[in-house]
C-alpha cells in the first residue's frame, strides 16, 4: 500500500510496537508527508499486578534482549533520526483529555490509515483523504505484521478493477434477499457504490482515530530517550555504571532469595549474615550437592550447618549423618538435641579405625562434616571412609537422590591448594568433569595449574571454582557489612583485638649454654637420615631419595631449633630421643641393619622399661632391650639390611660418632636445668601473678611435652606458695592424650557460660588458667575468656589466628580481647635466622619436586618469618591481615559494596539500567574490552560469563576476580572516550563469543565422552577385554565391569583395585580379578545414571548468550 501511494501520510493505532516492526516498513516510510503513531498503555492496577507490560516495558524488553549487532545499530539509529522529523509525531494514549485527570484505560486497538493526495482519487471524491483503512490483531511489531496467526480487515477507497464485480457475493445477497441486482449498473456505478461503503468505513475509522489522538499524550521524546538509552543509542555512560550494573547482575541471585527452600518454621535463631550464607548454600547444593562453608573463625559455622541439618533431616525427614572431631560430638549432639534435629554424629577419629561400618551409614542422604580441613589429606584413612561412605549406594541417599556434602572449615587451605582440591573432590566423587558446567573441563588440572603460583595467586586463578561452591567471609566483611547485625534480638558487638609481647631471656633460660647449643645443633650430618649421600662412587643414587633426605635433615634441625624455643622439657626430650636413635643406628648398622626412625618408634613402644642412660649419664643405645624383646626383635628383623659394596659405611660411621659427641654434649648441658632457672617460666608466672592475677587465662603451645612440662611446673609442690599467693588458681591441661570426653568436662568448667553451664560459675571446679596444644584450637566456645597466651613462637602465624578464634566468638563479654604472645628478647634475630636458613634449603628442594606434605609437614615461608617480627613488635594488624591470608579471594567485599549503593537512592537508577550498555574506563598499559553475557542454566538460575579481551595479547582473559580488579571504580571515576576505530567492538565481541562457546562446549564435551580414569582403571580393563570372548567367563558381566571401569573410582576403590591387579600380575587367576572387581562394583552398588548430577549436562547456543554490558578499557 506505501508503494502505490508517492507522498502518503500514515496514522498507526497500535498496543504495542517494535523496532523490527519498523525495519519492516522503514524503506516506504522515508517518504511520507505525515506519521502518527499512537501507542496503547496498560492502566497502572494492572501494571501493579503484572498481568501484561505496558508499551514502554515491551519496546524496552525488546531492546534488551536484541543482540549487540552492526546491523541493529544502523537500525535504531535510523529510526532514531526518522522520529526526530518535525512530521513524525508520537502519542501515548491515557483514555482521557490530557488536560484532565481520569482513570487511564488501555488501548487494546489496532488500527492502520494512509492518506493520499487529490491527484490520486476520483473527483467526485476529492474531499475524501483516506485510502485504506486496516483494522485488526495486528500490533505494529514483527510478530504481529509477519510472523503470527493475525486477523485484519481492510476498507479501501479507491479499488482495483478486479475487486469490482464480486459474483460469489453478488450471489450471497441474492441468496439471502431473494432479490437479483441488476445486470444494467455500469462498471463505473458499481465501483462508485463499492467506493462509498469503503469510504465510510475508513471515514469512521480516520474519525475513531483522531478522538483517541485526542486522548493521548506526547510520547515522542520519551521514545527517543527510550531508544537513545538501550545499548544502541548514544547516551553517555560513566564506568562506575558499568561496574554497578555488572555487579548488580552477578549478584542479583544473592539479593531477595530464600536459596530456593520455602519460608517454613525454625528452631535454629541465626543472624542475618548467617542467614544469607544459608541462602547460598542452599543454591549451591541443589546444583552441585556439596557446598563448603568457610566464614572466618568464630562467626557461628556450627548454627549455618544446623540450619541446614534443619532443611533435611528435620523438615524433610531424611537421614543425616554429622562427622566431627571427638571432642565436639557432645557439642554436636546438644545443639542437635535443641533443635529436635534427628542425625547421627560420630568422630572423625573413628573414620580412621579399621572396624568402621561404612554399610551402616551407607543410605545416608546428607553429611555434615565439622574441621573439615582435617580431610585435606586423600592419603589418610580418614579421608579414604569418608569418600567411600559417599561413593556407597551409588551415591545415593535413603531418599534415593544424591548425596549432600556440607563441609565446615575456617582453614580450608593449610599447606596448599589441593587441600582444597581434595575437600572439593569429596563431593565430585573423583570425577574430574564435574564442574564442566561451571567451564571447569578438568578439575585436576585447573588446580594443577593454579598450584604454580602463591596460595593468594592460586585462589584468585581458581576464584571462578570458588564462586560456585564455597561461602567465605572474613570478619573484617561481616563487621562492614552488617554493623547491625543481630542474634536472638540483640545487636552484636565485635570485641577489640590487641597484641601484647611478653619478653625472656634464652640464654638465661639455658644458663648460657644457648650459644654452644645452637653451635652444635648447626654442625650435625645426620647421616641416619641421609644414607643416599654415602652411597660409593659406582652406586647409582636415587635423585628422588637424595632430595627428600636432605630435606629431612634440615627439618629436623630446624625442629631442634624449634623445640629449644619452646621449653626446656620438650627440647630435653628431643635430645634423648635423637641420642638413642643414634646409637642404637649406630649398633644395628654394624651388622648391616638399616633402622629407620618409624620401626625404632615402635620397637620402643613394645619395650616395656623406660629409656637407660650410659654409664656418663648420657642417653643410651636400645639396641640390646630391644634384642631381648621377642617382639621388638621381630620388627628390627624385618628391616632391609644395607650393601656394604654400594656405601661408604666408615664415612656413615664417622659422620654419626660426630653427630653423637655434640648431642651428648648438648644433652650434658641440659640435663640438669631446672624450673627455678627456667626465665621463660618465671615471665609466665610473673604476667600471671601481676598484670592477670584474678582473670581466666588460656596458655597455648605447639608441643605436647611443652604442655606437660608447663602444667607440671606450676601445679608441683615447689609452686604451691605462688599458687596460694593467686587465690588457690585452679590449673588444668589438655593435649591429644586427653580422652574426649574429659576434654568437655575441661572446657565446660574453664568457659561455663559459654557451654551452658552457669551453675560451675565461681565454684571450686571452674578452672581459672587452662594449658592446652593446638586441639583446643578447633570448634571450641572458650569466650568466657579474654586473655589469651602463645607460649612458643608462631612458626606459621595462622595458628595465631585460629587459637584467637577459640576467645573471639560471637557473644563475647569482652571489650578488648588481648593476645599475648612470648619472644625471647636478644636471641631472636638470630634464632629467624637459622630457621629461616633451613627453610630456604628446604624450600629449594621442595620447589625441585622432591617433596610432599607427608614430609613437609607445617609449611614455614618467608613471609612468616617477617611476620613474628611485626607480632613481637605488637603490630595490632598482623591479625586481621593473617585472617585475610586464610581466606580464599571472595567476592563478598563487592557483594557489600553493591548493598551499600542498593541501600541509598542511588537503587533506583542502578535498577532501571538497560542491558548492553557501556563506556570507557582507563588503566594505565591496558587495551581491550569486558564483556558480560548471561545464560539460562537448567536450574532456573543463570550462567555468567566474564570476559575480557586484551588486544595486547589477543587473547581472552576468563578470570572473574582479576577482571573484577580490572573493572573496579567509583562514582568519581570519568568517562574515558571508548575507541571506537582502534577496537571494532563487533569484531571483537565475535571473538569473545566464539570463545564463549568454543570453551563451554570442550568442558561440556569432555564430560560427555569417556571421563578421566586411573590407569589402573584402563588397565584392568584391558585384562578384561582379553578375556571378553573366553567360554569360561560371562560376557555380559565383564561388559558391566569395563563399564563400571569407565567411571571415576574414589581413592579407596582404587587402592583395592591396585592390590587385585597386583595380585594378577603374580598368579594371572582371571577368576580372582573378576571377583575383586564384581566385589567393588556392588560396594559402590553402582548405577551408570548417576555418576554425576544430570542437571549439569547444558548445550549451550549462541542465541543463549544475553549481554548484560560492556566497556573499553585503555590506557
Amino acid at each position: 500500500m506505501l508503494e502505490a501511494e508517492p507522498e502518503p501520510q500514515v496514522d498507526i493505532a497500535t498496543a504495542y510496537f517494535s523496532v523490527r516492526g519498523y525495519e519492516l516498513i522503514r524503506a516506504r516510510l522515508q517518504g511520507v508527508r505525515r506519521f502518527r503513531l499512537l501507542l496503547g498503555d496498560n492502566p497502572q492496577d494492572a501494571a501493579a499486578v503484572g498481568l501484561q507490560p505496558n508499551s514502554r516495558t515491551y519496546l524496552r524488553n525488546e531492546l534488551n534482549a536484541e543482540p549487540l549487532t552492526e546491523a541493529t545499530q544502523r537500525l535504531i539509529e535510523d529510526l532514531i533520526r526518522f522520529l526526530r522529523r518535525d512530521n513524525a509525531e508520537v502519542r501515548l494514549y491515557v483514555g482521557h483529555d490530557p488536560a484532565s485527570n481520569g482513570r487511564r484505560t488501555f488501548l487494546h486497538a489496532k488500527c492502520y490509515l494512509l492518506y493520499g493526495g487529490k491527484g490520486s482519487q476520483n473527483t467526485l471524491f476529492d474531499h475524501l483523504n483516506p485510502l485504506v483503512g486496516v483494522v485488526g490483531s495486528s500490533n505494529f511489531t514483527a510478530p504481529g505484521l509477519r510472523h503470527n496467526k493475525e486477523l485484519n480487515l481492510v476498507h479501501k477507497t479507491l479499488l482495483a478493477p478486479d475487486e469490482i464485480d464480486d459474483k460469489v457475493a453478488r450471489a450471497e445477497v441474492a441468496h439471502h434477499t431473494g432479490i437479483q441486482p441488476s445486470d444494467q449498473i455500469s462498471v463505473r456505478n458499481q465501483h462508485l457504490l463499492k467506493s462509498e461503503v469503503g469510504a465510510r468505513a475508513i471515514m469512521d475509522l480516520a474519525h475513531w482515530f483522531s478522538a483517541r489522538w485526542n486522548e493521548a499524550i506526547d510520547f515522542k521524546a520519551e521514545l527517543i530517550e527510550l531508544l537513545e538509552s538501550s545499548k544502541f543509542g548514544g547516551r553517555e555512560y560513566t564506568p562506575y555504571q558499568i561496574y554497578l550494573k555488572a555487579l548488580y547482575e552477578y549478584f542479583r541471585d544473592d539479593l531477595n532469595s530464600d536459596g530456593g527452600q520455602p519460608a517454613t518454621r525454625s528452631a535454629v535463631e541465626l543472624s542475618e549474615f548467617q542467614e544469607d550464607a544459608v541462602k547460598k548454600a542452599r543454591r549451591i547444593l541443589a546444583r552441585y550437592d556439596g557446598v563448603i562453608i568457610a566464614d572466618s573463625v568464630g562467626l557461628g559455622k556450627t548454627w549455618i550447618g544446623k540450619k541446614l541439618l534443619e532443611d533435611y533431616a528435620y523438615h524433610l525427614r531424611q537421614k543425616a549423618l554429622v562427622i566431627c572431631p571427638a571432642s565436639l560430638q557432645t557439642m554436636w549432639q546438644r545443639e542437635l538435641a535443641s533443635a529436635t534435629i534427628a542425625a547421627t554424629v560420630i568422630s572423625q577419629e573413628s573414620l580412621g579405625r579399621d572396624n568402621f561400618d561404612v554399610r551402616a551409614h551407607a543410605d545416608v542422604d546428607v553429611i555434615l562434616v565439622d574441621e573439615a580441613h582435617n580431610f585435606r589429606n586423600r592419603h589418610v584413612k580418614r579421608y579414604q571412609t569418608l569418600e567411600t561412605l559417599l561413593a556407597a549406594n551409588g551415591r545415593r541417599g535413603r531418599d534415593g537422590g544424591r548425596k549432600k556434602l556440607i563441609l565446615l572449615t575456617a582453614t580450608p587451605i593449610n599447606n596448599n591448594l589441593f587441600d582444597l582440591y581434595n575437600q572439593i573432590n569429596l563431593f565430585a566423587g573423583n570425577d574430574r568433569t564435574y564442574f564442566a558446567s561451571a567451564g571447569i573441563g578438568d578439575l585436576y588440572k585447573y588446580f594443577l595449574a593454579a598450584r604454580r603460583d602463591s596460595i593468594e595467586q592460586g585462589s584468585i586463578r581458581i576464584f571462578n571454582l570458588l564462586e560456585e561452591v564455597v561461602v567465605r567471609r572474613t570478619r573484617q566483611f561481616i563487621r562492614r557489612a552488617y554493623p547491625e547485625a543481630t542474634i536472638n534480638g540483640k545487636t552484636i558487638r565485635w570485641p577489640a583485638r590487641k597484641l601484647a609481647t611478653l619478653e625472656y631471656d634464652l640464654d638465661a633460660t639455658y644458663e648460657g649454654f644457648y650459644t654452644d647449643i645452637v653451635r652444635r645443633i648447626d654442625r650435625l650430618t645426620l647421616p641416619h637420615y641421609n644414607l643416599e649421600t654415602y652411597k660409593s662412587a659406582g652406586a647409582v643414587q636415587d635423585e628422588f631419595e637424595l632430595g627428600r633426605q636432605q630435606a629431612l635433615v634440615g627439618i629436623f634441625k630446624s625442629r631442634f631449633l624449634k623445640r629449644l624455643e619452646s621449653s626446656i622439657d620438650a627440647f630435653r626430650i628431643s635430645i634423648r630421643r635423637a641420642l638413642e636413635f643414634a646409637k642404637t643406628f649406630d649398633e644395628y648398622l654394624q651388622d648391616d641393619i638399616v633402622l629407620d626412625a618409624a620401626s625404632f618408634r615402635i620397637a620402643m613402644q613394645l619395650l616395656d622399661q623406660d629409656g637407660a642412660d650410659d654409664d656418663n649419664g648420657a642417653p643410651a643405645s636400645r639396641a640390646g632391650a630391644i634384642d631381648d624383646s621377642e617382639a621388638a626383635r621381630a620388627v628390627i628383623g624385618a628391616l632391609p639390611r644395607l650393601k656394604p659394596s654400594e656405601y661408604n659405611r666408615r664415612s656413615i660411621h664417622r659422620d654419626l660418632t660426630e653427630d653423637i659427641d655434640n648431642l651428648t654434649a648438648i644433652w650434658y648441658a641440659i640435663d640438669r636445668l631446672s624450673i627455678a632457672e627456667d626465665d621463660k617460666l618465671q615471665a609466665l608466672k610473673t604476667l600471671l601473678s601481676t598484670e592477670l592475677r584474678g582473670r581466666k587465662v588460656i596458655i597455648f603451645t605447639y608441643y605436647k611435652d611443652t604442655a606437660r612440662y608447663l602444667y607440671r611446673a606450676l601445679t608441683g609442690p615447689e609452686n604451691e606458695a605462688w599458687r596460694q599467693a593467686q587465690g588457690k588458681l585452679t590449673i588444668r591441661r589438655i593435649d591429644s592424650d586427653v580422652a574426649p570426653a574429659d576434654r568437655v568436662r575441661v572446657v565446660e568448667r574453664f568457659a561455663p557460660i559459654a557451654n551452658n553451664r552457669p551453675e560451675l560459675v565461681g565454684t571450686e571446679d571452674e578452672i581459672d588458667i587452662l594449658i592446652a596444644t593446638d586441639v583446643m584450637s578447633e570448634g571450641q566456645n572458650l569466650q568466657d575468656c579474654g586473655y589469651l597466651v602463645n607460649y612458643d613462637l608462631h612458626w606459621n602465624p595462622t595458628r595465631m589466628v585460629q587459637r584467637a578464634g577459640r576467645i573471639d566468638r560471637l557473644g563475647s563479654p569482652h571489650p578488648v580481647l588481648t593476645i599475648c604472645n612470648m619472644f625471647p628478647e636478644k636471641e631472636l634475630e638470630q634464632l629467624l635466622g637459622l630457621v629461616e636458613s633451613l627453610t630456604q634449603k628446604i624450600d629449594v628442594i621442595n620447589q625441585a619436586g622432591f617433596l610432599d606434605a607427608s614430609v613437609l609437614g607445617e609449611v614455614v615461608t618467608p613471609r612468616d618469618f617477617n611476620t613474628l617480627r611485626r607480632i613481637a613488635d605488637e603490630d595490632d594488624t598482623v591479625i586481621e591481615e593473617q585472617e585475610s591470608f586464610l581466606e580464599l579471594a571472595s567476592s563478598e567485599a563487592l557483594l557489600a559494596e553493591l548493598q551499600r549503593v542498593l541501600a541509598t537512592e542511588a537503587q533506583q537508577w542502578l535498577t532501571d539500567l538497560d542491558d548492553g550498555i557501556h563506556s570507557g574506563l582507563q588503566r594505565q598499559g591496558a587495551s581491550g574490552i569486558f564483556f558480560y553475557f548471561t545464560a539460562p542454566h537448567p536450574d532456573g538460575a543463570r550462567l555468567h560469563f566474564w570476559r575480557y579481551y586484551d588486544a595486547n595479547r589477543r587473547d581472552v582473559l576468563d578470570n572473574r576476580y582479576q577482571i573484577m580488579q580490572l573493572i573496579a571504580c567509583g562514582a568519581e571515576t570519568p568517562r574515558y572516550p571508548p575507541p571506537y576505530e582502534e577496537l571494532n567492538v563487533f569484531e571483537v565481541q565475535e571473538k569473545v563469543i566464539d570463545h564463549i562457546l568454543r570453551d563451554f562446549t570442550q568442558q561440556q564435551a569432555a564430560a560427555l565422552v569417556d571421563k578421566p580414569v586411573a590407569e589402573e582403571q584402563n588397565i584392568a580393563a584391558a585384562f578384561l577385554q582379553q578375556h571378553a570372548n573366553h567360554p569360561a567367563f560371562d560376557r555380559n558381566e565383564i561388559r558391566e565391569l569395563r563399564k563400571f571401569l569407565k567411571q571415576p573410582l574414589v581413592g579407596a576403590a582404587l587402592l583395592h583395585l591396585r592390590t587385585a591387579l597386583k595380585q594378577y600380575k603374580t598368579d594371572q587367576d582371571m577368576v580372582a580379578l573378576i571377583g575383586a572387581l564384581r566385589t567393588l562394583m556392588h560396594e559402590q552398588a553402582y548405577r551408570p545414571d548417576v555418576s554425576a548430577p544430570e542437571q549439569q549436562r547444558i548445550a549451550l547456543k549462541r542465541e543463549d548468550l544475553h549481554l548484560v554490558c560492556y566497556e573499553y578499557v585503555t590506557t
